[in-house]
């Protein structure tokens, strides 16, 4: 057999040369290098089949010059101008001219194009289907460089296998393509689609015996060019054709995507070829997607936590009201609003009368439900302005801001004595309490935190002196 020939121009690129080293351990092919398009042709090659490839990135001419400068040396040969640069549509173009951009290809999806060229004694002279394999060849090495694009592109796992399954599917104009995955060591169904319809929720689980489990637990991709009568699909009667291929990271599974024709189909070495090529991209996509979602969630477990560790510190653990920290943070702030406003501040500290006597008598299991339904009862009687917080114990403080008149206040205790002098219903247990309020207000009464609580404490025994149940205001 002839060795087919390549012209090589102004090879310098890397690319280029690794396509040469390629080549040159290929017996098909048999590649010499110029160092210009006007360079002496060797005489073998003058009345022999030959392609050229030119480096244009190496040219000092305009793109348009040199491919009328190919056309006019060379008329009835086939060359590649390969440059880093992606070319629009609108190039100039002459019979037997294609333009690549090399950054996308990788040597082993380029040969395929080659070796359609080498097998053609005269491209420009060729039928129409030789032409059709050509177009075809190049519009698959498109079709991979826009899905290795969309692939790189996204972290969303969603969005890559939506990605990876449109290419499968316009690759070998396929009728479905689905995606398996591991998931916590079960092959599951991930995605799928069907004449150009995502389906995402599963419809199918693997068949043990089937391809899918084959192809995952063997690592290697199984082609069934037709399932009528294969071991693979006996049991079924299907017709059609079927390309299971693994998902994997070195030796790793990550699942298995499937590609499926409703006809018998012949695939063709250069149909595996690029198929197998998405799913490594495909791989890599899957991967990354999933570290990201692993990633984010780390992020937002790690929030949650952060906010959790915030809560406990400025909450009390038992009724979920604030404590102390916290009612220190926010009468703070209703001060400094407080004097900006020229508005006076309600101050309250109570506590349950007698709760020693509910912790003797149902024991401290009631007591804990006790204080626990106390909080509840108060902070839905109060305004969302108004805080309420556990001091510790069975004391409370509460925070009523922008009050107008004392009058206001004294509204509210009515409410809060009301309201807990109403029997709780606890394990099964009536519980009857009352309890006692001291009342201090900002500025009138002090205007330093800890001076209004001490005010508020002395104003609440005030009230525990006379009987309890009822509420007191501080005095001098």
């Amino acid at each position: 057999m002839v060795p087919f020939q390549i012209l090589t121009f102004s090879l310098k690129n890397s690319f280029m040369r690794k396509i040469k080293d390629y080549l040159s351990s290929c017996p098909n092919f048999q590649i010499i290098n110029l160092p210009s398009l006007s360079g002496e042709i060797p005489p073998v090659f003058k009345e022999d089949d030959w392609i050229g490839m030119v480096d244009l990135d190496h040219q000092s001419e305009s793109l348009e010059n040199i491919a009328k400068t190919v056309q006019s040396l060379y008329p009835e040969k086939a060359f590649l101008l390969v440059s880093k640069e992606v070319y629009p549509e609108s190039s100039p173009s002459a019979p037997g001219i294609y333009f690549i951009d090399h950054d996308s290809l990788s040597c082993s999806l380029f040969i395929p194009f080659l070796a359609a060229l080498a097998e053609k004694s005269d491209l420009i002279n060729a039928n129409l289907q030789v032409e059709t394999d050509l177009n075809q060849r190049l519009s698959e090495l498109l079709l991979i460089r826009k899905a290795s694009l969309h692939l790189t592109m996204n972290l969303s796992l969603d969005s890559v296998l939506e990605s990876i399954l449109e290419s499968a599917m316009e690759l070998v104009t396929a009728d479905d393509t689905h995606v398996f995955l591991y998931e916590h060591g079960v092959l599951s169904f991930a995605s799928a689609l069907f004449n150009g319809h995502q389906q995402r929720k599963p419809f199918m689980n693997p068949r043990p015996e089937g391809i899918t489990y084959k192809v995952a637990k063997e690592g290697e991709k199984i082609v069934v060019n037709s399932m009528m009568n294969h071991p693979l699909f006996e049991d079924l009667s299907w017709e059609g054709s079927i390309v299971g291929l693994p998902l994997k990271i070195g030796n790793t599974v990550l699942g298995v995507m499937n590609v499926a024709l409703k006809r018998a189909h012949e695939f063709t070495k250069n149909e595996i070829r690029t198929l197998e090529f998405l799913a490594e991209q495909a791989s890599i996509a899957i991967q990354n997607a999933k570290l990201y979602e692993q990633a984010q969630q780390e992020i937002v477990d790690r929030k949650k936590a952060e906010e959790a560790i915030k809560y406990m510190a400025h909450h009390d653990a038992l009724t979920g009201l604030p404590n102390r920290r916290l009612f220190n943070e926010r009468i703070t702030l209703e001060i400094s609003r407080s004097q900006r406003n020229n508005q006076k501040i309600g101050v309250m500290l109570f506590d349950l009368d007698h709760l020693k006597n509910v912790n003797d008598s149902f024991g401290h299991s009631v007591g804990d439900l006790l204080l626990q339904s106390v909080g509840q009862r108060l902070v839905g009687l109060l305004r969302k302005s108004d805080t309420v917080a556990r001091m510790g114990g069975d004391e409370f403080l509460l925070i009523l801001p922008e009050m107008k008149q004392h009058q206001d206040a004294v509204l509210t205790a009515e409410r809060i004595l009301s309201a807990l002098s109403t029997p709780f219903l606890l394990d099964g247990n009536q519980i009857n309490i009352t309890t006692s309020i001291g009342i201090v207000f900002f500025p009138d009464d002090g205007t330093e935190v800890d001076d209004l609580i001490k005010k508020a404490d002395i104003a609440m025994y005030k009230a525990k002196e006379k009987g309890g149940n009822i509420y007191h205001f501080y005095t001098a």
